[in-house]
């Protein structure tokens, strides 16, 4: 047989926007400037559009399902798209958008629960605006870890 490989059908990463104010953004967006010729590294953000768009030039694509990801990611950063409560002003943490943060990585553990994405990668959170919104967990693995317990591939959390 020759010619090219045929591509990969791993499904997207999920990747979790973290604190909206933050270096997430950003990251997500250098992210996907250097990985975006690569289908085999296609990725899905989970979090708000509006602030995603804010922090950087590369095109958006809003998706309503992660296997739509592959097919665009090599033109836009597909995004699925959780507004944030509170307007996000960056380098200030707004305990407003607490539950959004942690929304965003609940809904990319179910996905991954159930094989729509093939794993899952946090950008950095901002611990103390969770806690000041009454955020339980140490950070953000322990959280994770107390979503897959029930399941058959438990994250471990703690150090």
């Amino acid at each position: 047989m020759t010619g090219a490989p045929a591509a990969s059908m791993r499904a997207p990463l999920a990747l979790t926007l973290g604190e909206p104010a933050g270096v997430g953004p950003e990251i997500i967006h250098k992210a996907w400037a250097v990985l975006r010729d690569d289908p085999d590294a296609a990725f899905v953000v989970i979090g708000d559009s509006r602030t995603l768009a804010a922090a950087g030039a590369s095109p958006l694509a809003s998706i309503h399902d992660p296997a739509e990801a592959r097919a665009r990611f090599g033109q836009a950063l597909p995004i699925l798209d959780r507004p944030a409560p509170a307007s996000v002003t960056p380098g200030r943490p707004d305990a407003a958008n607490a539950g959004a943060v942690a929304d965003w990585i609940e809904q990319a553990v179910n996905l991954a629960l159930v094989g729509d994405v093939s794993g899952l990668v946090t950008a950095p959170i901002a611990k103390a605006p969770l806690y000041a919104a009454g955020f339980r967990f140490p950070g953000h693995t322990e959280f994770i870890a107390e979503l897959t317990a029930d399941t058959p591939y438990p994250a471990r959390g703690g150090r």
